[in-house]
């Protein structure tokens, strides 16, 4: 009997927990990291693949996407596929519910490891935008109870009042549930305004701040301005806050329209920053003007369509369709994504893509590129991709090629940035940019184990206090 199913042989490992950059070989045995040495005997075995002109990194995390399938999104169980085909590993939906979770991953599944927040979202999830503590406490218990990890305000996108985001956050913490923030309330908006915001909601609680770019657009004061307020703000409360930033200049939002007016505040900012009407009308023009695109599904792929076929597809939807807009600012992304402190410490944990089934998973090849430019080392991109990540969630077995570590491998050539083979758990789930896996592995709490148990997918038990979001809480 051999004693590795799997050497990869000869890369360049790349693992920041253990601060290894040289090359070495990988085995791997029952879908774990077995070993981790200069030299292994190919001899010992069942299979050795040369990974010589390789890197090989800790599987990437991507702690923020959208996969679960809701209303009128388009193809959104087609986004595990696109994942893998990126080079993701794990992923962390950030909203949706188990019910829109476990199905696609029954039928379109890339073998990753899933995990999801439960989106409160008023009038849908929410009876409205000022839920008590009572009604938060019962949606947390059935989204615990469902396998979700917690908690999800919408914020900018359809947003809760400050006193019931306050309420969203003291109940997660209570119960040492993950919660997360999209900035913005009904007193503010999905801007550095709703950024602001962060230190009174949360109080001496903890909080994750989603896609921290999104607030730095220039629409308060200058981009560069808004970056340095941003990044003050994360490093006077690195001991409550964990964060992440995506490097895409397209955003995704709503096309929903209520009546004449469009719905979703993000999409009325877009609007305004090019002066359109914030009605159905202004969102229409944008369209035609190929400011607004619309998200849809062509041939198994998500693309983005623009001009006359997107208003089509709009008005066919009824207005149900997501719609993305070119409102990144590359120049801010890239500087939150490199930031340290004054330790050296990154002020912002990961690189995110805010994608999944939204066509822009290029975490990999951007985070690369910036090796290219020495913004970061090569050590210092698997760490935000996959170390990181997974200390922020509590993944204590990924991010990391210990002995013992689950075997979660993504490959990357470093002549090109693109991921080119990873494994989940020992097994092949991506090799040429083409994905192999079926099915996956969802991420819950102790609560949510019987229900897991249901779905027949496989399923991880996370330890929210082991996470960076708790660490020392309490």
């Amino acid at each position: 009997m051999s004693k590795f199913d799997l050497i990869l042989k000869g890369g360049r490992l790349l693992d920041p927990a253990n601060e290894l950059d040289g090359y070495f070989d990988l085995g791997i045995s029952s879908g774990q990291v077995a070993e981790v040495e200069a030299e292994l005997d190919p001899g010992q075995a069942d299979a050795v693949m040369d990974m010589s002109g390789r890197w090989v990194l800790p599987g990437v995390i991507d702690s923020h996407v959208h996969v679960a399938t809701s209303g009128g999104n388009v193809g959104r169980a087609l986004g595990y596929r696109q994942m893998a085909e990126a080079g993701v590993t794990t992923a962390i939906d950030f909203a949706g519910t188990m019910a829109g979770i476990i199905p696609g991953m029954q039928t379109m599944g890339a073998g990753l490891n899933i995990g999801s927040l439960f989106v409160l979202d008023p009038g849908f999830t929410v009876p409205d935008a000022n839920p008590s503590a009572d009604v938060l406490r019962d949606t947390l218990r059935r989204a615990l109870g469902e396998g979700s990890l917690g908690l999800k305000c919408m914020g900018g996108h359809n947003p809760m009042t400050p006193e019931a985001t306050a309420r969203a956050i003291e109940v997660c913490n209570q119960a040492g549930a993950y919660v997360a923030f999209h900035c913005g309330t009904k007193a503010t908006s999905s801007n550095l305004e709703g950024l602001r915001e962060v230190p009174d909601l949360v109080g001496n609680g903890r909080l994750h701040v989603a896609h921290v770019n999104a607030y730095c657009r220039g629409m308060v004061l200058p981009s560069g301005d808004e970056c340095r307020e941003a990044l003050e703000m994360l490093s006077n409360m690195k001991e409550q806050l964990v964060s992440e930033v995506h490097l895409a200049v397209p955003n995704c939002t709503s096309g929903r329209c209520q009546g004449d007016d469009v719905a979703d505040f993000v999409t009325r900012n877009c609007l305004l920053m090019r002066d359109y009407p914030l009605t159905r009308t202004g969102l229409r023009q944008a369209m035609e003007d190929g400011y607004a695109s619309v998200v849809a599904e062509r041939d198994g792929r998500v693309t983005l369509i623009s001009g006359d076929e997107a208003v089509a597809e709009w008005e066919a939807a009824r207005t149900e369709v997501t719609v993305s807009f070119p409102v990144g600012v590359p120049q801010a992304a890239f500087n939150l994504a490199v930031a340290k402190d004054e330790t050296g410490e990154f002020i912002i944990d990961a690189v995110s893509t805010d994608g999944g089934y939204l066509p822009r998973n290029i975490s990999v090849q951007r985070t690369w590129a910036m090796t290219r430019l020495e913004a970061l080392t090569p050590l210092e991109m698997s760490a935000k991709l996959s170390w990181n990540p997974a200390r922020m969630f509590g993944l204590t077995t990924k991010g990391h090629l210990s002995p013992g570590a689950d075997a979660d491998v993504t490959v990357v050539d470093p002549a090109t940035g693109a991921a080119v083979m990873s494994l989940v758990a020992g097994d092949l789930v991506m090799k040429d940019g083409q994905s192999l896996g079926q099915g996956g592995t969802l991420l819950i709490t102790s609560e949510g184990e019987a229900s897991a148990r249901r779905t027949g997918l496989g399923y991880q038990v996370v330890d929210l206090s082991q996470s960076k979001l708790y660490q020392g809480y309490g």
